[in-house]
């Protein structure tokens, strides 16, 4: 993704955030948060694109761009600079909502020229991490030579019927020493933390097997890379084997179309990882290249259906979406 490509996406959002704003109800501080966002992300950008202007104002960048050729659009940016600012230091700011729908309609109408008056914003960035606080339950069933890892959005409050599931993998219980010193070396590794003692206690009476929690932080698709591999195919009952679960086969998929690579888990027939690459391959194919490359991430009904409606792409069937951050999310139960 190049810096034009990310300060394009930044202000559509802000963009579809002030309709959203305008359609169902709005105070004057959800305006500002809107203003402010905005004017923090094309400085930001901006200083990206050239280092010399890191020590210089938003005032004094536009004033560059406007002497450079790209007056039209350092005319918009002027405008939300000053209701940001006006928003940070005035005791009753006042933003007038169809201005601001206005203003960063044309900004974007403008953008296609800001490649040539400032060559840098057109450069790479780093494709930026999504990560998470996540909880891992191991599950150690010594009789059937199995280790089952358990990936949760949980918290010190929840419980085994609240915690929510990421994602769970099944190896061989001859991997779990090398599964797990991959594992700690992930950020904030911790083995049964102390502020998740009542959740723990919770699983174990759920399942006496539980053999620890851990606590860390990584992106979805670190821990799918580092346990994907050792996902074993012994010959376990139907709906009890991990590819059973429609939606987990569907983010092994999905990783392995963004990493450009064949699947590690290839599910229990070849044409079910065809069809659910096909289908995948289409849904994407809707989403715009600067959005790209896409970040993969699992989600809890309740945020699927919070995020459907406003989704660049979705497929309910596949339990799939494309937010409008390059997200592509895989509905997990």
């Amino acid at each position: 993704m190049r810096i034009i490509d990310h300060v394009e996406n930044g202000t559509a959002r802000s963009l579809s955030s002030a309709k959203d704003l305008q359609l169902r109800g709005y105070d004057q501080d959800e305006l500002g948060d809107v203003v402010r966002d905005a004017a923090a992300l094309w400085e930001r950008s901006l200083k990206s694109s050239d280092p010399s202007w890191a020590g210089k104002s938003l005032y004094e960048v536009l004033n560059v761009l406007h002497d450079a050729g790209w007056a039209a659009g350092a005319y918009e940016l002027h405008q939300i600079r000053r209701s940001a600012n006006k928003d940070k230091h005035a005791a009753d700011p006042f933003h007038d909502v169809d201005a601001l729908i206005s203003t960063l309609e044309r900004i974007l109408a403008e953008l296609g020229s800001l490649g040539s008056c400032v060559p840098g914003v057109l450069s790479e960035i780093s494709p930026r991490m999504r990560v998470r606080r996540i909880v891992c339950a191991v599950y150690d069933f010594f009789h059937a030579g199995e280790t089952v890892y358990d990936f949760l959005e949980a918290g010190p409050e929840d419980t085994w019927q609240t915690a929510r599931p990421i994602d769970g993998f099944q190896v061989e219980n001859k991997h779990s020493r090398e599964i797990e010193a991959k594992l700690s070396l992930l950020p904030r590794w911790s083995i049964n933390p102390p502020e998740l003692s009542d959740l723990r206690t919770s699983l174990l009476e759920s399942d006496s097997e539980l053999w620890l929690i851990a606590s860390f932080e990584a992106s979805y698709q670190q821990l799918h890379d580092i346990l994907a591999p050792y996902q074993h195919d012994l010959p376990l009952l139907g709906g009890l084997h991990r590819e059973d679960d429609d939606f987990n086969f569907h983010a092994s998929v999905a990783q392995s179309i963004l990493a450009g690579a064949l699947p590690d888990l290839l599910g229990r027939s070849r044409l079910d990882e065809q069809h659910a690459r096909t289908q995948l391959q289409a849904l994407l194919a809707m989403v715009p290249e600067r959005l790209k490359p896409l970040r993969l991430d699992r989600c809890s009904p309740s945020t699927f259906k919070s995020e459907f409606s406003r989704a660049i792409a979705a497929d309910s069937r596949m339990g799939a979406l494309v937010t409008n951050r390059g997200v592509l999310l895989i509905l997990a139960r």
